[in-house]
């Protein structure tokens, strides 16, 4: 598989970049797992988590989302995680803390006591410590389900924010992630449910208005092309007023937008008031309603960044990529990268389901409709309050 290579240095040493290297970086599609790769130096991470949960209360019948929050921070409370209401916080949310707020895109059951929920994670480090963040999950999600009831539905999600551990993009390692989100775009579908790889909340970066029809190598030229974050941005997120979230949000015709419900958000990479500034998101995963499902999408995101944006990092546009490829390559970095734990990164990529479309369709595109209440979500969350921007601007002191 056309992949990404490392120089390796022995366990426990830092790792030099080595720019003689970069010209080996390339790996041949037939490549064996077990020949190891050259490795050139790869940036670290923070990531913050969003979890949009459906929950009711073992003990208590909330009517109103308030009492759940409540409740909710109570126990999250008693198990020693430091938390906080979003309802109650007039200024920016902590980045030290986990954020407690309803969740507009997710339907609730007052009648069932049940709600659309999100908890938003402090930003963590992938690589630096990754038993704290993975211990840091793990303690949230046993709380939750040992206080309440956990499901999850076709609207909830896995959001997964990245960002260098510097503070701040360069332009090629975004460029290097944004062709990484394109090319990977079918292996990645393959690992979530049908109901993903159709959603108005996390539409497809390969066929959206910019990219749609390309060939890969053309893709790839047009994100070289662009000379600024807001620029690449734009070609990664760009809607179509003609589509079902357009004709939602009331765009005029031809009058084609930026917005962040794609798979790959890269809107965030100018939302923080300065280039280079913010966040990529992948926003396709369901909801995790257990640590594992949580624990192996951040592995994913962060192993799949850090290969994207290493220096000299490519990939051939003319080959095919390669799920079984793509996951072995994961896997490795992830014992590089010093992950306790991988079996739930193994498991996710194991359970993988490849993408078959039904004749005469494109894998990937939008529903041709959404329903009145996606209509109605579109609109409310159009302006709703940003918790991982505040966070990150929180983090760097930008506030």
């Amino acid at each position: 598989m056309p992949h990404f290579t490392y120089v390796a240095p022995r366990a426990g040493h830092h790792r030099r970049h080595d720019d003689s290297l970069t010209h080996h970086r390339r790996a041949s599609t037939h490549s064996s797992r077990h020949q190891e790769p050259e490795r050139v130096e790869a940036p670290d991470f923070r990531f913050c988590v969003e979890l949009g949960l459906v929950i009711r209360s073992r003990k208590r019948n909330h009517k109103t989302v308030t009492g759940l929050e409540d409740e909710i921070s109570t126990q999250l409370t008693r198990a020693g995680i430091a938390n906080h209401l979003a309802s109650t916080r007039t200024s920016s949310v902590s980045s030290r803390e986990w954020t407690i707020a309803s969740e507009l895109c997710i339907p609730s059951r007052p009648t069932d006591y049940r709600f659309g929920m999100k908890l938003v994670s402090p930003f963590m480090r992938f690589s630096k410590r990754p038993e704290s963040w993975q211990t840091a999950l793990r303690s949230v999600l046993h709380t939750l389900d040992t206080h309440f009831e956990i499901t999850t539905s076709h609207q909830c999600f896995t959001h997964i924010h990245i960002a260098p551990a510097a503070g701040y993009w360069e332009l090629d390692q975004a460029k290097g992630l944004a062709k990484s989100a394109l090319y990977f775009e079918r292996c990645l579908d393959a690992l979530v449910p049908p109901y993903r790889r159709k959603s108005v909340w996390a539409k497809s970066n390969r066929n959206n208005v910019y990219f749609a029809g390309l060939p890969m190598a053309e893709c790839f030229e047009r994100i070289d092309a662009q000379a600024t974050f807001e620029g690449l941005s734009a070609r990664m997120n760009w809607c179509a007023a003609s589509s079902p979230t357009g004709v939602a949000l009331g765009a005029e015709l031809g009058a084609d937008f930026l917005h962040d419900g794609f798979r790959w958000d890269f809107a965030g990479l100018c939302a923080a008031g300065a280039g280079g500034f913010g966040s990529v998101a992948f926003r396709q995963p369901p909801g995790s309603g257990s640590a594992s499902e949580a624990i192996a999408w951040v592995m994913l995101v962060g192993c799949l960044a850090r290969l994207s944006c290493g220096a000299g990092g490519a990939l051939n546009p003319d080959e095919k990529p390669q799920l079984k490829s793509l996951g072995e390559w994961l896997v490795y970095e992830a014992e590089w990268s010093g992950m306790p734990h991988k079996g739930p990164l193994k498991d996710l990529i194991k359970q993988a389901v490849p993408v078959t479309p039904a004749p005469g369709t494109l894998a990937g595109m939008d529903a041709d409709a959404i329903t009145i209440d996606e209509d109605q979500r579109l609109k409310w969350k159009f302006n709703d309050r940003n918790y991982v921007l505040e966070k990150y601007r929180r983090l760097l002191k930008l506030d």
